[in-house]
């Protein structure tokens, strides 16, 4: 752990997982390996579960786990070691190596529920466990129970420089100025985008969404891959807890400026012939976004308005 893979020209690697539970804490879950990558200037990760205790299955659809069952009891803040696994082991090859693309993987491993400290210290005090706190000054839950974890140090492989030579191109900024492409002006962006829905490819992930930018500078993904975001969802274009992923934004200086989390960063459209095609600020000059279409809300009135 915490080494580097060597080059490889073909195959894609294979890991030894192997974990043990802790003797005086709860049985184990799963284990999982975490995979993260770069492409065309985005970093992308995936969670892999790899063996479990049980037989659980993977549901098909959502590629999810069922959850491990839970036996705490939150009156008596204790729990029970009859679920779960002493030891769980596999050999588990990336089924998504690309030899060309910079990555790094480590592993996590997940212990059954147990109830969480506030949970015991609760019982040891004889009153109801606390569900809710702030921090910040925010209103924030809190959990009766926890998952304990462990995890390693990662592995990291950095690609040849003849696997980097193979692997397609992206397009860049550079790119579309070579090619007659211009930059749209803030009048240009305000007639293009204000209220309006635009349907846009993410052409490194593959993924498609449409976004709503209100007319009162409020913006909203109402659709990833034809269907409704979940909250902190959608991948890696916003990691908010809200549905839809809300927030605010300005059309500035040439170009469509508002927040990934709490940091600003900003979307610059190009013309290039008929097409439209977008730069984020933080993918190192690549253009990832080509819009499919723009068209007007459903219902402008009740919806445009109040975002």
């Amino acid at each position: 752990m915490g080494s580097d893979l060597p080059e490889r020209k073909s195959g894609a690697p294979s890991f030894v997982l192997w974990a043990v539970k802790d003797p005086t804490s709860g049985n184990l879950d799963r284990i999982q390996v975490v995979k993260g990558w770069t492409k065309n200037g985005q970093i992308f990760e995936k969670i892999y579960d790899v063996v479990w205790a049980g037989d659980r299955k993977v549901d098909p659809e959502t590629g999810k786990l069922e959850p491990v069952k839970n036996t705490v009891n939150i009156q008596e803040a204790t729990y029970q070691n009859s679920v779960g696994a002493v030891e769980l082991n596999k050999v588990w090859t990336d089924p998504d190596f690309d030899p060309s693309l910079d990555a790094f993987y480590y592993v996590r491993v997940l212990e059954i529920q147990t109830p969480r400290w506030t949970t015991i210290q609760a019982h040891q005090v004889g009153i109801v466990p606390p569900t809710s706190g702030t921090a910040l000054g925010v209103p924030q839950p809190i959990a009766l129970t926890v998952q304990e974890r462990a995890w390693s140090s990662p592995i990291w492989y950095t690609p040849s420089s003849d696997a980097r030579a193979q692997a397609p191109k992206g397009v860049t900024v550079a790119d579309l100025k070579a090619q007659g492409g211009t930059a749209l002006d803030d009048a240009q962006l305000k007639e293009l985008v204000v209220g309006k829905i635009l349907k846009v490819r993410d052409t490194a992930s593959g993924h498609t969404y449409e976004i709503l930018y209100g007319a009162t500078g409020r913006r909203l993904i109402t659709s990833v891959d034809g269907k409704q975001p979940e909250p902190g969802d959608p991948f890696h274009v916003d990691d908010a807890n809200s549905l839809g992923a809300p927030a605010h934004y300005e059309i500035k200086d040439g170009k469509i400026v508002t927040m990934l989390g709490n940091v600003p960063f900003d979307v610059a459209i190009y013309k290039v012939g008929d097409k439209y095609v977008g730069a984020r600020s933080n993918e190192f000059g690549y253009a990832n976004y080509e819009l499919i279409s723009v068209t007007p809300p459903a219902t402008p009135d009740a919806g445009v308005g109040g975002l």
